[in-house]
Parts: structure tokens; sequence; C-alpha cells
């Protein structure tokens, strides 16, 4: 039974977030009296045309990039869709519709991805799945076997060209919350001509992302997870690296997106970045501490779990605590947390529905029924103290422990 009259938390905020009320405020103008088009020439539209694009230039800044460099989208799946099939149309441009080649990307990617490369696979794409270690790092040197193996692809078919069309790896995992060494894998990848793209969708507004740091040629990102309105993302491009259009239509977005834009959902975005970033360090370490607390307790008090992705809060987004728990039905686990005052997840968000394990659990190395069916997820809010930790040390081994027995009970 639920218990009302305890506080609700909301430990799944790597889903989504609550809106900011800094966010909301910013974009009311442009919901209500500034409603212009920005294709038009009369003052009204030209109004929220200027408003497009100081929104454009200060999400660059934000992230290191020119504005020229920075295109509007629907969300992070767009972003990734369009970077991963359009690297492909510019090298089968450069090199010829018959030139063998591949996308090269990692095993726990988001299904953003996957499922996009399971859809260029299809039009003949070779796709490379690299491992990961039992944290969830792509290592530098599975990468570089992967882009000589291309090469050699590519010359044994008499063509002179890097056999890849691009890189993708994730700049930080939605699920276990590992963050990758994006600089030093942009740099092999460029060692052999091919450029790099980073979904950096759970990152960004978590933890510093500069393109230019990263060494990256494209980066996705999605403003809900930093407390911006849903349906809006962007995605950069350096200037070296052009695509060709994604969706055809008007001249929006240089030509490049068509489709009026979202005006509020882009002031919408900026203004949470910039609340995000206010402060980001100060709280990435309050945040990591009260979740290193959490964990403790669980670990402790609960036997059969393991603690999943990289431990250290070096290479680990601050917010997320993930486990693997051995004889226990994740989803099951999920109801009974949020009976229990609790939201969180199994899994990732985009394969609710699904009783497969999770694909980054498996490629972790969990892949016995026993603990890969049972992982939980618990990513914390930004403002979250210690009253919410001692609520969450309170019923989250309560929950586990009564969905072990309750999947014990159920077991054929």
């Amino acid at each position: 039974m639920s218990d009302e009259s305890q506080p609700y938390i909301y430990a799944d905020n790597a889903a989504t977030t609550p809106l900011s009320p800094a966010a909301l405020q910013a974009m009311m103008p442009y919901l209500t009296t500034e409603f212009g088009n920005p294709g038009g020439i009369h003052r009204i539209a030209k109004a929220a045309a200027q408003a497009l694009e100081v929104a454009r230039a200060k999400m660059a800044e934000h992230l290191g990039a020119n504005a020229h460099e920075l295109y509007f989208t629907s969300g992070g799946s767009e972003s990734d869709n369009w970077v991963l099939h359009g690297a492909v149309e510019r090298y089968r441009d450069r090199f010829g519709t018959t030139a063998p080649t591949c996308i090269i990307t990692s095993v726990i990617e988001h299904h953003a991805i996957l499922h996009a490369c399971d859809a260029l696979e299809r039009d003949g794409v070779r796709i490379v799945l690299l491992p990961v270690d039992e944290m969830g790092h792509v290592r530098v040197d599975d990468l570089e076997r992967a882009l000589v193996d291309a090469r050699e692809a590519s010359h044994a078919a008499g063509i002179d060209a890097p056999g890849c069309a691009l890189v993708s790896i994730m700049l930080a995992n939605n699920e276990v919350g590992t963050i990758e060494d994006i600089p030093a894998l942009a740099a092999r990848a460029h060692t052999h001509g091919v450029p790099m793209h980073t979904d950096a969708v759970q990152a960004v507004g978590h933890i510093p992302v500069d393109v230019d740091a990263l060494g990256v040629d494209a980066l996705s990102l999605s403003a809900h997870k930093f407390h911006g309105p849903r349906g809006v993302g962007a995605l950069y491009l350096r200037e070296s690296f052009s695509i060709p259009p994604f969706i055809e239509g008007g001249a929006q977005e240089r030509g490049m997106r068509a489709g009026t834009e979202n005006v509020a959902g882009a002031i919408g975005m900026e203004a949470a970045l910039a609340e995000a970033l206010d402060g980001l360090d100060d709280r990435r370490t309050r945040v990591a501490q009260l979740r290193d607390r959490l964990v403790q307790h669980v670990l402790d008090t609960c036997p059969d779990v393991r603690y999943t992705g990289d431990p250290d809060s070096g290479w680990r987004l601050p917010s997320i605590a993930s486990f693997a728990i051995r004889d226990v039905d994740g989803e099951l686990l999920v109801v009974l947390l949020d009976r229990a005052g609790v939201a969180a997840a199994t899994g990732s968000a985009c394969s609710t529905g699904s009783t497969d394990p999770s694909h980054v659990a498996v490629a972790l190395g969990i892949d016995d029924p026993a603990w890969a069916r049972g992982t939980l997820r618990l990513s914390l809010a930004d403002d979250v103290c210690d009253a919410d930790i001692d609520a969450l040390c309170e019923r989250v081994p309560r929950c586990i422990k009564r969905a072990r027995l309750m999947s014990g009970s159920c077991a054929v």
C-alpha cells in the first residue's frame, strides 16, 4: 500500500526533469504576445527572429561553439539521427555510393543511436559496436583496431578512403552514469581522418561540456534533461563538418532543418542551461556526496547488490546511482518504490515495456538473468537534500527486500 503522508521523491531525473521556473518565465512572452513566425519580414516576425538568434548565440557560447555551428532540433533523437544519416550521405558523396563504409559506435549507446544504426545497416552501412569494460568505458585500443579494419576494408576495395563515415560515442551513459574519455577517442578518430560525434544528451547541464575541449565535430543535446522544455534540442556541427539537411522544406535553420522554429522552446532551453551552469561545480560536488551516502547505505544494508558504472566521481555523472540486484524483478521493484513514494527506473526510460535485460547491464558483463533483470537507477534532483537521502536510505532497502521476497514467490 502507498503511504500518501510521506513526501514523494522524484529520483528519475535522468528520464526527464521538471521545467525550471526561470525557463518558463523566459518562454512566456513567446507563447503569448511575442508569437511571430521568424520567417516573416514584418516587425512581429523580426522580433521573433531576433530573439531566436540571441538564444542561439547564448546556447553556442555555453558550449564553446560559434552561433552558426548550432542548429535547433526537436530533441536528442532527431539530432542523433540527423548526424548519423548525414555523415553517411557526406561520406558517399565524397567517395562514391559503392565505397565500403561503416559507423563505429558502442554497445551502450542510447536507442536513438542504436536504432538509427539498424536503419543504416539495412541501407548497406556496416555497423561496428565497440565493447566496454566492466565500468562502461570504451577503450581507445578497441577504437583503433576498428578504424584500422575500416581503412583496410576500403583499401581492399581499391578505394583510398578511411572506410568509416563517423565515430559516435556518448559522453555519459544514461543508465549507469559513466563518463567516456571523449577527448582521447576523438583524437584517435581524427588520426584516421574520421569525424567524431558525441551524444551529450545526458551530460549537458550536469557536467562541463565544451566542444573544443572534447575535440568533437558534432554533439547532440536535449533541453528536458536540464530543466528545459520537452520537444526541443540542438545539434552542434563544427564548421568544417558539413552534412546534408535532414528535413526538407523551407529555409529555416539556414536551410538545414525545415519547419517553423520553436522560438519559445529555444529560448526556454537557453534559459534552463544558463541556470544549470550557474554554480555547477559546487552543485556537482554536493550532489555526488549525497549520492555516495545513499549508495553506501544500500550496499551496506542489502546483500547481493552491485553498484554499476564507474564508482570514481571524476568519471561518473554526479546524480546517478545505479545497481544490479540479484533475484529481483526490476519492474516490480520500481512499482514498489512508487508505492513507497519514490520515482525510480529500471534500465532506461525509452525501453519501458521491454522484458529484456538492460543492454547496458549485459554490456557491462552482468549477463546472468538473476542479476541482469534487477537493474535499478536512482537519478537525483539538482536540489536533493539530506532529508531526501534519509528517506531514500529507508525506502530503497525496504523495497529491495520486499521485491526479492515477491520475485522469489513468483519464480517457477
